[in-house]
């Protein structure tokens, strides 16, 4: 009897086991889980913090699709159910829309943007109109009548977005049925109707991209090395990677520092690029069309920089983390100066930067000079 009594047990939890296998769950028929999400993120410098990120748990809003920049009113002021978890076409991600959104972040929970599927004809940089104008080469010593790019303005689409804070998440959502979803839901049971709120709002959404790091860079930096735990988890990570460069001929480089006699051609692009939304790169095509151009140059000058007595090197050099304040050339030009590079600055004849090469509209290209550096009359002659 014992031993029936057991068979049934088993035979009980078996039944029950691939019973709750064939079962849905309610977490799946409550939420959809969204694909093809980019983030965007939180950076930091030497004294702020700029980006987006959640609370530690995540956000919750009632979802709000808007549908002009007119209707920001319902989610800043007029709206009963706040906070809304808005979500932005393309067009109206702009930096009016944005920043409007930030200044009433009390009742705004997050920002989903549809990416578009094609690029915007009238072009879109959420970068400064004058990119790292802080860190370049002009400044109140060297050329302030183009600093902070006082005679050309670079990049005249710059809306500054990717160097604001925000308190909230902000996600990129890919155009697909997971997003007609979402528009449909709400059109079914969170749309106004004759300006009035739903009594009961059905839709919501979730946003996760909680990051610990804040303040500034020393600041987390310090934080970073305080272990609480056995198995600590970093709250913040450098901006780090690796320049490439090689000598056109061989160079000795085992010892560092100035070599007598040696000249070098600085030829130079760029590897990276950045995005308001991580991992999103549209910018790499500025990158790329320089990095294969140099290259490609690199190639087709083997044969004759090995066969020909040159009186200069070309040194072949790609810099990375350019975007973040040229952290790249600047690491390079701090090694010479410390004697941690095999050349030093003494030995740099020249700089060529190769960025940008590519043919859209027109077969012009632009070769832009340092007029400072022309005023030398050497310059010229050489």
């Amino acid at each position: 009897m014992d031993f029936l009594t057991n068979k049934w047990i088993v035979y009980l939890a078996l039944c029950l086991f691939f019973t709750g296998v064939r079962c849905n769950s309610v977490e799946n028929k409550i939420y959809i889980k969204l694909n093809y999400t980019m983030p965007c993120v939180r950076l930091l410098n030497a004294t702020h913090q700029i980006g987006c990120q959640s609370s530690l748990s995540g956000d919750v809003g009632v979802l709000h699709v808007l549908e002009s920049e007119e209707n920001l009113d319902w989610v800043l002021r007029t709206g009963l159910h706040p906070p809304y978890m808005v979500i932005l076409e393309s067009p109206l991600f702009t930096r009016s829309i944005m920043m409007k959104l930030k200044n009433g972040s009390s009742r705004v929970a997050g920002v989903a943007v549809v990416a578009p599927t094609v690029n915007p004809p009238q072009g879109f940089s959420p970068h400064t109109s004058c990119p790292n104008e802080n860190s370049g080469v002009y400044s109140e010593n060297y050329g302030p009548g183009l600093a902070h790019c006082n005679t050309t303005v670079w990049n005249p689409l710059g809306n500054g977005l990717s160097y604001e804070e925000f308190d909230f998440p902000i996600f990129s959502l890919k155009d697909d049925n997971d997003t007609q979803l979402i528009r449909q839901c709400y059109v079914d049971h969170n749309r106004p109707v004759n300006g009035s709120d739903p009594q009961y709002p059905l839709c919501a959404m979730q946003l996760f991209s909680h990051m610990s790091a804040v303040t500034n860079t020393a600041t987390c930096m310090r934080r970073n090395s305080i272990s609480f735990s056995i198995s600590p988890e970093g709250v913040c990570d450098p901006l780090s990677d690796r320049n490439i460069w090689a000598p056109a001929k061989p160079l000795n480089t085992t010892e560092k520092g100035h070599k007598v006699g040696e000249r070098v051609v600085l030829a130079t692009a760029r590897l990276d690029s950045r995005s308001f939304f991580s991992d999103i790169g549209p910018g790499a095509e500025s990158a790329a069309s320089g990095l294969v151009t140099l290259l490609a140059a690199a190639h087709a000058l083997r044969n004759a920089t090995q066969e020909a007595q040159l009186d200069r090197t070309i040194f072949y050099t790609f810099f990375h983390g350019e975007t973040f304040d040229y952290i790249g050339s600047s690491r390079i030009v701090y090694d010479m100066e410390k004697n941690q590079f095999p050349i030093d600055l003494d030995n740099v004849h020249s700089v060529l930067e190769i960025g940008q090469v590519g043919l859209h509209s027109s077969s012009a290209l632009w070769l832009h000079t340092d007029p400072i550096s022309r005023r030398n009359s050497s310059t010229d002659e050489e």
